[in-house]
């Protein structure tokens, strides 16, 4: 062998080992989450990684999976709670169902806006810790999913229309007695299978957001779009409790900083998203209307006492909608 080309092999080895550690964080978290790769839930994430990797100067970052690559919403809820996922990122409506407290984001008609929700969110984030640390979880952030509507396969003009209808929502009870309370039949189902649901006519329509209608393409199975903003959706972010816990304290911190900013520019991101994405609906032939809300919010009016069974909802639910 050369001498040349053993110069060159010391250089590349010296190279190597001088830049390769920089390369590779020290703290590597799986994150996984069932919506499309760069919808706003996405979104967000791929700024909460850039915030991490710049308060811990590289050595913490998000390995993110889009689209339900490691499982339904279900599934990762219960992963990070094994242990074996880092970090998970589902709709409330699932989450509710191991955290009992959140159970009040379920309610319609709670909250009028996004902008209103983040505050109370914000104001009221001690309270929300520690319901999810007695369930073995930390909150690192909460994420909106949007304002959620109808996707059908006729259009719907009142609550009148609904009678009948078998609509997706979310395996969440509220969301089923809203449905029925609605006049419609609910059939929860998994995110995943929906598309193929509204396709072979398994279901009349769901409930959803413009953010999902648009990153999954329903508009081609489910032409029809009515405007009910029947629920304000959040899509909390959480760690197992003793995952986090064991943490260094500047990773912890970084984590709990990174969440709250990538939270705060995410739920802005949504609310500016909203009427471009309703404008776009035009061009892939979506019928949009705009029924009376003052039906839906009538009879969504007895779940408010129905749903809320225990002190620590009642005490949240209190907390919200303070004035």
């Amino acid at each position: 062998m050369s001498n040349r080309l053993l110069t060159t092999l010391a250089t590349l080895a010296a190279f190597a080992t001088a830049t390769g550690p920089a390369l590779a964080a020290d703290y590597t978290f799986k994150v996984a989450h069932t919506n499309a790769a760069n919808e706003v839930q996405d979104m967000g994430l791929q700024k909460m990684k850039e915030l991490l990797e710049a308060k811990t100067d590289g050595a913490a970052t998000l390995e993110i999976y889009a689209g339900g690559q490691l499982g339904d919403e279900q599934q990762t809820v219960e992963g990070v709670m094994l242990g074996s996922l880092d970090m998970g990122m589902t709709s409330n409506a699932m989450l509710s169902n191991y955290v009992e407290d959140y159970k009040v984001f379920d309610l319609p008609f709670l909250f009028p806006s996004i902008p209103a929700l983040g505050e109370k969110v914000d104001a009221n984030w001690d309270m929300m810790e520690a319901s999810a640390n007695k369930s073995g979880f930390q909150l690192i952030g909460i994420f909106s999913s949007g304002i959620r509507h109808l996707m059908t396969s006729k259009p719907i003009n009142g609550m009148e229309d609904l009678a009948g209808m078998k609509i997706r929502t979310m395996q969440n009870p509220i969301h089923v007695e809203a449905f029925r309370a609605y006049g419609a039949n609910p059939t929860p189902m998994s995110y995943s299978e929906l598309y193929g649901a509204l396709q072979a006519g398994v279901v009349d329509g769901a409930e959803g957001a413009s953010t999902g209608y648009d990153g999954m393409k329903f508009y081609e199975v489910a032409p029809d779009f009515a405007l009910v903003g029947w629920l304000n959706m959040t899509a909390p972010i959480t760690m197992k409790k003793d995952t986090f816990d064991a943490l260094p304290a500047e990773i912890q911190t970084a984590l709990m900083e990174a969440g709250a900013e990538a939270a705060t520019w995410q739920r802005q991101y949504v609310v500016d998203m909203e009427q471009p994405l309703l404008d776009s609906f035009a061009a892939h032939g979506v019928t949009i209307t705009t029924p009376d809300t003052a039906p839906f919010i009538e009879a969504s009016q007895p779940l408010y006492e129905s749903q809320l069974t225990t002190d620590g909802q009642k005490a949240l639910f209190d907390a919200l909608t303070a004035k």
